[in-house]
């Protein structure tokens, strides 16, 4: 079903943020929020860039709609006790961010998080879940009607549980969740801007050079996932990887080292080995 293109995770690191692209991410938010939703920019993200896994474990994307709204998406591989709590510091970082010492609070902003998870958060029987804030009258509580607010303002959450999907497609997200799981656009799209998925995201329209650089994102994470499978059997991640192994850090040195040699840039090496510019820059002069 449909032909193989490259994984979500890394068209948003290297293609959805350039402007041409932005309908893809248009289509995606649109069947997600159930409106149409027109992307003004994507903004640069900085969150968490210190924690040592932060790199290879999600991936940040913060895009701002026509309506000023912005939309945190992330990418989670590796589970996380603390995670709920992370995902609401990082929409208050946002709406915090969005506010001058000077400006009046009416100037916050509406935030949105969407994360895409690659393990099972919680315990429920769907894939899709959606928190947002609402105020009832507990006076009443058989009417059950939450107060009408003048302005939509406080955040939302949407929780995507990708293991959980079935690759049974009813709705036009169905076929975005399908895309995230397998890399394939499925057969006979109707969500929007889907068929530009594929023109778009299409493995086999890419450059030798972009296929290697591909090729080496696609070896870390499997190399990443495979880390944290053999911690998790040995009961020692509890939901966290905790540090680099030794092994696994020589790899990703031996991996950049080969990816200098290619002339890639050290911002690419960076984001697709988890080390420093300063690391790289050792390497570069034989340090």
């Amino acid at each position: 079903m449909g032909r193989e293109i490259i994984s979500f995770d890394y068209a948003m690191k290297y293609i959805l943020r350039q402007k041409s692209n932005f309908d893809i991410l248009e289509g995606f938010l649109s069947d997600l929020l159930g409106e149409d939703i027109i992307i003004n920019e994507i903004l640069e993200s900085e969150g968490n860039q210190d924690r040592d896994d932060a790199k290879l474990n999600r991936v940040d994307l913060i895009a701002k709609d026509s309506k000023g709204t912005k939309l945190i998406i992330e990418i989670q591989y590796n589970r996380e006790n603390d995670y709920l709590e992370r995902i609401l510091w990082e929409t208050s970082k946002a709406i915090v961010e969005s506010l001058d010492k000077a400006d009046p609070y009416e100037k916050i902003v509406k935030v949105i998080s969407i994360n895409i998870l690659y393990f099972n958060l919680g315990k429920g029987e769907g894939y899709v879940y959606k928190g947002a804030t609402n105020f009832k009258d507990i006076g009443t509580p058989e009417s059950q009607k939450p107060l009408k607010l003048a302005r939509n303002i406080f955040p939302e959450y949407y929780l995507i549980n990708v293991e959980r999907f079935k690759n049974v497609i009813n709705t036009p997200l169905d076929e975005w969740i399908y895309m995230f799981r397998n890399s394939k656009v499925p057969e006979s799209p109707k969500a929007k801007h889907m068929d530009k998925v594929q023109e778009k995201l299409d493995i086999l329209k890419m450059s030798s050079q972009e296929k290697k650089a591909y090729e080496y994102h696609l070896k870390e994470t499997k190399i990443y996932k495979s880390v944290l499978k053999s911690k998790r059997d040995e009961g020692k991640a509890e939901g966290r990887l905790e540090g680099r192994l030794e092994g696994k850090a020589e790899a990703l040195l031996e991996m950049a080292r080969k990816l200098l040699a290619k002339g890639m840039d050290f911002e690419f090496i960076s984001e697709t080995t988890g080390l420093s510019i300063e690391e790289i820059e050792k390497l570069k002069v034989g340090k």
